[in-house]
């Protein structure tokens, strides 16, 4: 009981910390609507005149997955490393060591807590993607209650790549460059802007051989009734990479434990 006040003690951090900075968490939601408008004229664009689907997909159905791609992304993929980075800097990290509960928990916590902050991201691309009739139903019933289970799997994906990035604070104090790169990658990979079926195998592949795609196109694939290899394998490969990530957190944090110096009183 305990332990568990204090690891709601650093969601409620997580939770409060984006919204100190009002104006920037604001205007995140107004780029979110921006790009869901901007996705949605240009799919719309692209499929003018053209009556056949391509790669088995009509132009609602990618209007519908840049709405839910890019809102999922807006609430999961939150980047609280920046944070870490900081207090490795400012050696304040010596103070998140000596808490009754492990640093892996607190940011796991803390992460959790972001990600309930930016949860008015889900209201304000779903309100967005009404507006410029994006939104279509799930294919079944079926594929609506598999996309729940795959959302909430997605979570601890997302959660636990955010982690392993975090630590890298404790090998280079600068993450501003690795950060934008992991952006980058994470959102092009993960699916979150362009479906996985539209791109060359040889990419899709590489896609598929990484984990950001379990964080977003697997939920999205489920959702409009093409889940990769079905319905149970696509729940099962998102578990086996919660396995394999946690067990990466684990090793990288077993090592980078040793690499704090804390000095002064």
């Amino acid at each position: 009981m305990i332990t568990l006040r204090r690891v709601l003690s650093q969601v409620r951090i997580g939770v409060l910390t984006p919204w100190a900075y009002r104006t920037s968490t604001l205007l995140s939601l107004l780029v979110l609507a921006l790009q869901i408008v901007l996705y949605s004229v240009v799919w719309r664009a692209i499929y003018a005149g053209r009556q056949d689907p391509v790669a088995g997909t009509d132009v609602h159905t990618a209007v519908g997955y840049a709405v839910l791609g890019l809102t999922i992304a807006a609430a999961l993929h939150t980047a609280p490393f920046w944070s870490i980075q900081a207090r490795v800097r400012d050696g304040l990290i010596g103070i998140d060591l000596t808490r009754p509960i492990g640093l892996l928990t607190q940011n796991l916590a803390v992460q959790t807590g972001h990600v309930l902050a930016a949860l008015p991201a889900v209201a304000v691309g779903l309100g967005t993607g009404l507006l410029v009739g994006g939104l279509t139903a799930p294919t079944s019933a079926g594929a609506a209650l598999g996309f729940a289970v795959s959302l909430l799997l997605a979570f601890g994906v997302s959660q636990l790549i955010t982690l392993l990035m975090s630590l890298t604070s404790f090998w280079t104090l600068e993450v501003g460059g690795i950060g934008m790169a992991f952006y980058v990658v994470r959102t092009f990979m993960s699916g979150a802007i362009v479906p996985l079926w539209f791109m060359p195998g040889w990419l899709q592949a590489i896609a598929k051989a990484l984990p950001f795609q379990a964080a977003t196109y697997t939920p999205l694939a489920v959702y409009f009734g093409r889940p990769p290899g079905g319905l149970a394998t696509a729940l099962g490969v998102q578990a086996l990479w919660i396995l394999v990530l946690a067990g990466l957190c684990a090793w990288v944090w077993s090592r980078a434990r040793y690499r704090v110096v804390v000095q002064g009183g």
